[in-house]
């Protein structure tokens, strides 16, 4: 948490407040957050949401769930924390109104069989909303990007923890994932309509990803 806030100047938050506002959540809806890490964003869901409806985090470090379960202190029964894997979700079809996850689809492994899983989640006509690093389109700026990710990001990163493999993996993710339209096309291919949203000059990128309603959800798995 101290590197996200450091790293990205603050604003991380800012980011995931953006999220969450483009996530459109009302009173009642069931809300899963992928990868939920030490849960910011089911946090800021459950904020939103005010007591009604239901939120999910799921990760399957079980350390980051521990961090998670801390920050929550249970201070209401409107989140659930689950231990699993983003590929394989133990939930019914069509659970789930909104679907978010933040800076993780470049981690998985497989990332088509981690949209799927998602997509599959949603009911008809729900949204799926993805916060992820970014690729500045301004060449420049995008090479300054990544100058920083490999020495400042790397740098508070390994102060802060005495490791700078993590960060020099975090660089070389960021470097390599795919690109915004490539980001799209992948998630239309999925059954969605897909916008994308560049947030802070495209240093962070949030795609908004709702489901086609003609899909069957009808499967319980």
């Amino acid at each position: 948490d101290w590197f996200n806030r450091l790293a990205s100047g603050g604003l991380d938050q800012r980011w995931r407040r953006r999220a969450v506002k483009e996530s459109r959540l009302t009173a009642g809806m069931r809300v899963l957050d992928v990868c939920t890490g030490t849960g910011d964003l089911a946090l800021r869901c459950a904020r939103h949401l005010t007591g009604s409806g239901l939120i999910a985090g799921a990760d399957f470090n079980q350390a980051m769930l521990r961090g998670a379960q801390t920050k929550h202190g249970g201070r209401d029964g409107t989140i659930r924390w689950v231990c699993a894997d983003a590929q394989a979700l133990p939930f019914r079809s069509g659970s789930f109104d909104r679907v978010v996850i933040g800076f993780s689809t470049r981690n998985l492994s497989d990332l088509r069989a981690g949209v799927q899983e998602m997509v599959r989640l949603l009911k008809a006509g729900g949204r799926l909303v993805i916060l992820e690093t970014g690729s500045p389109s301004n060449p420049v700026v995008r090479a300054g990007y990544w100058v920083f990710l490999m020495t400042v990001a790397r740098a508070i990163g390994g102060l802060l923890t005495g490791r700078l493999w993590p960060f020099t993996y975090f660089a070389q993710s960021v470097k390599g994932f795919l690109s915004p339209p490539q980001v799209v096309s992948l998630l239309t291919s999925c059954g969605t309509s897909t916008r994308y949203l560049p947030l802070s000059w495209g240093l962070a990128s949030l795609y908004i990803a709702e489901k086609d309603g003609s899909q069957d959800h009808s499967a319980a798995d």
